[in-house]
């Protein structure tokens, strides 16, 4: 049995990597632009096939009869839908998975095939604008994923100052300041490091930490991050991530600024969105910036398609001193770059999308949320089953090589753990993991997409 991905984007040829490395499987993409399948061919190893996923010849090709399950990924949402189509035509596929970046067609894809046509519906602009709403419901955040149905959070706080926490040991945040979580990774001069309890806070340090919302606030508290709540939002172009944003803040009683350039575009939001400001011109235009008073703007949000014009008009919004910023930023040269000049926090709707497949696919046992940093490490919620190596052991006589346990969710409760904590059966572990060290902990968890 194989899993068949329609598209060799970034979306596609990222999940075939994490599928065929991490978990084993018989990976088969189709693909039709020539140059992607040559570097998929060289990069991946996975069977890949050259043509169109809306052919049905190509999908037999492919062995779509031997599919468990099928994920189209490209850029076309019509392809998607059609290769989706086909498999229900031709063979029995348990799980169908479709990118639809249209909201209109997304919404009447039920109403057209039916509620049971696919498992899953992605829509990449909607999955990075909820993890927008997310981080900046957190004071002084600049990402935050969360666990066990919002329970649990690891979240990444930057060292931006002179406070309390600098100069202390980790182990001094519980005993000596009170502040109940564990920090599980530091990205520190480029650098992630899995730390343990001797490490120092230091000055620029990025934290990730987990907890309990209300013991991250504490550590919020603790870091002297603002408390003050966004709700003075100013968002550059008009996108569909910015159209899905802007409906989550209309919902939450905010009412954004969104600056498009495209007048139809811009006609476009007025007639869909209800609270929202629309404003035609260039989130680069510092007159503009100045005449909607972005030195009073609690959030500044650079979402246009073009990175470069999202990383000017960031670096411009951080100079009038917006309380948070954040660029949409795909390029790992531009990724750096935004960095470097104080962005607070990137956006990337594929990152965003793979997260969200992968924790459907991976549903029951393992939920692999997402990757962090340069290095490439996962944060993990495992299901501890009866025959894991790590269950009725002390932590600290587990085998934890770049990785941590940031928290422990049994029944009700979220324990932050030390070392004398033990795993049970059934616990949900929140796991933070260098990428060398994944494959490691499925062995010693005992779980794989094909246990289930």
């Amino acid at each position: 049995m194989s899993i068949l991905i329609i598209g060799g984007g970034t979306i596609g040829a990222t999940l075939a990597q994490r599928l065929s490395s991490s978990e084993s499987k018989d990976v088969v993409v189709v693909e039709a632009n020539d140059d992607r399948v040559r570097h998929l061919r060289d990069a991946a190893d996975v069977q890949v096939i050259h043509g169109s996923g809306a052919n049905p010849r190509v999908l037999r090709e492919a062995r779509l009869e031997d599919a468990e399950m099928l994920i189209a990924v490209t850029n076309s949402d019509e392809v998607n839908l059609i290769s989706c189509l086909i498999a229900a035509r031709e063979s029995v596929i348990p799980t169908k998975i479709a990118r639809i970046r249209d909201p209109d067609l997304a919404e009447a894809v039920p109403s057209i095939f039916g509620d049971g046509f696919l498992d899953l519906n992605i829509n990449p602009e909607a999955e990075a604008a909820q993890a927008i709403v997310k981080t900046l419901a957190v004071p002084g955040a600049t990402r935050v994923l969360e666990f066990a149905g919002g329970r649990v959070q690891v979240v990444a706080f930057a060292v931006d100052r002179a406070c309390r926490a600098v100069g202390v040991q980790l182990s001094g945040l519980r005993s000596k300041l009170g502040v109940n979580c564990n920090i599980v990774a530091i990205l520190r001069d480029n650098r992630l490091i899995v730390p343990d309890g001797a490490q120092e806070i230091r000055r620029g340090d990025l934290l990730y930490a987990a907890g309990s919302p209300t013991s991250l606030d504490a550590l919020a508290q603790l870091l002297e991050k603002e408390r003050r709540a966004a709700r003075r939002i100013m968002i550059s172009g008009g996108g569909n991530i910015s159209y899905h944003l802007a409906r989550r803040f209309e919902a939450q009683g905010i009412a954004p600024k969104i600056v498009e350039a495209d007048a139809e575009r811009c006609r476009f939001l007025v007639q869909r969105l209800e609270r929202s400001v629309v404003l035609q011109g260039h989130g680069t235009d510092a007159e503009l910036l100045h005449e909607e008073n972005i030195e009073s703007t609690d959030a500044f949000l650079a979402l246009t398609g073009d990175e470069e014009e999202n990383i000017l008009s960031a670096f411009q919004a951080k100079r009038a001193h917006v309380g948070t910023v954040m660029a949409l930023v795909n390029k790992p040269t531009y990724a750096t770059l935004a960095s470097a000049i104080g962005i607070d926090a990137l956006v990337s709707p594929n990152a965003a999308a793979v997260s969200a497949i992968l924790q459907f696919i991976r549903k029951g046992k393992v939920l692999s949320v997402a990757t962090l940093g340069e290095e490439g490490a996962e944060a993990l919620e495992i299901v501890a089953l009866e025959t894991s190596g790590l269950v009725g052991r002390p932590l600290r006589d587990c085998d934890l090589k770049d990785a941590h346990v940031g928290a422990i969710v049994r029944g009700d409760h979220v324990i932050i753990p030390t070392g004398d904590d033990v795993i049970q059966v059934g616990d949900h572990v929140v796991i933070f993991a260098l990428r060398s060290a994944i494959s490691r902990l499925e062995r010693q968890m005992m779980v794989r997409l094909s246990y289930f």
